[in-house]
């Protein structure tokens, strides 16, 4: 694969072996707090049926190498929480999310814009990603307190939309 070689060492196997042909990185960063994420909550109480049907990834910031190596035509979803009015759901494509004016700031990939870690994945790669981003706005991120219930269902639920509208695509 191409730039398999660029990133000496690169991801754990876990984050790029692949087991359905739709991966769900749920974003967050329980290791270094009491309580996981609001993503990693809204994807691991899924309903069962959708559990099964895909990949689902816990990571904490995402990175362009977890998604290299996908294979193509792989249905992609990144899952995570965004700065914004609370409660209000953000669902951009990634093919309208690279090469924004503004940077797109996730809670947990801070470092580095998730356009940018989706635009070095792209050219890592040799066919286009399919997927989306899937945020929940929220004022701040506190992992010292449980995630609220009624965040976790309202990004779960879009997130089960997300998983049969690619089921059906």
């Amino acid at each position: 694969m191409i730039g398999r070689e660029i990133l000496p060492g690169g991801p754990p196997e876990a984050l790029t072996a692949q087991r359905a042909g739709i991966v769900v990185f749920a974003c967050g960063d329980p290791a270094h707090a009491e309580h996981e994420s609001i993503a990693i909550a809204a994807c691991t109480t899924l309903p069962v049926a959708a559990l099964e049907r895909i990949d689902l990834k816990l990571v904490g910031p995402m990175r362009p190498e977890y998604l290299r190596d996908l294979e193509p035509g792989t249905g992609v979803l990144i899952v995570d929480t965004v700065p914004g009015t609370p409660g209000a759901l953000v669902e951009i494509s990634f093919l309208d999310l690279v090469g924004r004016e503004e940077p797109l700031l996730t809670s947990s990939t801070p470092d580095q814009p998730l356009d940018e870690v989706i635009a070095m994945a792209e050219l890592l790669r040799e066919e286009p990603l399919h997927g989306r981003l899937i945020g929940l706005a929220v004022e701040s991120v506190d992992l010292r307190a449980e995630p609220d219930p009624a965040a976790v269902a309202t990004l779960g639920a879009a997130v089960a939309a997300a998983i049969e509208a690619l089921d059906a695509s």
